[in-house]
């Protein structure tokens, strides 16, 4: 996100492609049984999740979580409720005052956790839930929230969990590649286009797909999206 407007942009996608590859050599090299993938930005998760499917060895996806949203009071007393993107076309606008611009500032981004819009970051957290490799509240449960913690545990348990079936049981159904099937990424894409997701899913998914060896391409995108409507944008958000 700091690589804007110049040709240092050009180097964000294949970061994503770095990742998968570090998350590879790391559980090669060290002989892991399991993985548990701690993602939160947007290269983080879909590079875990293509390493993921790639390994096909026991996993479970836990997301540091989204902040809390923005909340601003301006100068006349109006609260705005803003995410990242806000305060960025908000610092460009004549209309808005400095003193305004200064208090947007001071509070888009008042917590940790990834951008609390529905960017990329949240989209994809969202996804690797429909998809099946998170537990339930991975791509919504706040960063700050104390169900956070509770979310790691139970993630540490199901690992535990599906090592054992696999490795004792000879249970493959607990491998990435059995639970991300053609329908689990087309239940990630009603998804997406349910909740008006980043676009940049569509890049991700495909990537992901292929490391699973799925014949799952734009024409099957294009299908989903024409017969599930956009129900709502939504944004992680908390009451204050």
């Amino acid at each position: 996100g700091i690589a804007m407007g110049h040709g240092g942009m050009l180097y964000s996608l294949p970061s994503r492609d770095l990742i998968a590859d570090s998350v590879e050599y790391m559980v090669e090299a060290h002989c892991a049984d399991a993985l548990i993938c701690i993602s939160n930005c947007d290269k983080i998760t879909p590079g875990m999740l293509m390493a993921a499917l790639r390994l096909n060895i026991p996993t479970v996806f836990v997301s540091g979580g989204p902040m809390e949203s923005g909340r601003a009071t301006l100068v006349d007393g109006t609260v705005r409720t803003l995410d990242l993107v806000d305060a960025i076309s908000d610092a460009v606008n004549p209309k808005i005052s400095d003193e305004d611009i200064l208090r947007i500032e001071e509070n888009a981004c008042p917590t940790c956790g990834s951008c609390s819009g529905m960017f990329t970051a949240n989209s994809m957290n969202c996804l690797t839930e429909a998809i099946g490799l998170s537990l339930p509240g991975n791509g919504s449960v706040l960063a700050t929230h104390t169900a956070r913690r509770a979310l790691y545990e139970n993630a540490a348990r199901t690992v535990v969990d599906i090592t054992r079936r696999y490795y004792d049981e000879d249970d493959a159904s607990v491998l990435p590649r059995s639970i991300a099937t053609r329908a689990a990424f087309e239940n990630a894409m009603a998804l997406d286009i349910a909740m008006g997701g980043s676009t940049n899913t569509i890049l991700h998914l495909l990537a992901a797909a292929q490391e699973a060896e799925l014949d799952y391409g734009l024409t099957d995108m294009d299908e989903v999206s024409r017969r599930v409507p956009c129900l709502a944008k939504v944004a992680p958000n908390v009451a204050k």
